[in-house]
């Protein structure tokens, strides 16, 4: 099992910045589904400073983990649309793909 270093006395980082970048990349992820995960994920962030306060070390070291799991899965989310939008024809191949079914509007 792996352990953390991690000191009750020390501050652990709230990925902030991340999270925020997450949250606009999010923007252009299939769904906005990146864009609710960053909010989430800023949302995490924002508790690790009162969590750490009220002395919940545990909650707030839990709370900054899972802030950056959830921006990194956000920033996953946008990469994995950018490659499917550059290397399998993008926006053309999902026309010929509602013009093959018929799928009206």
């Amino acid at each position: 099992m792996k352990t953390t270093s991690f000191s009750e006395n020390t501050l652990p980082n709230n990925n902030m910045n991340l999270a925020i970048i997450a949250t606009v990349l999010g923007l252009c992820s299939p769904c906005c589904i990146g864009l609710i995960l960053g909010i989430i994920a800023i949302v995490l962030s924002s508790q690790v400073n009162t969590k750490f306060k009220s002395t919940d070390f545990a909650g707030a070291l839990s709370s900054a983990k899972n802030s950056k799991i959830l921006s990194f899965i956000a920033i996953g989310l946008l990469a994995l649309n950018l490659i499917f939008l550059l290397g399998f024809g993008g926006l053309a191949a999902y026309q010929e793909l509602i013009e093959a079914y018929n799928i009206s509007q």
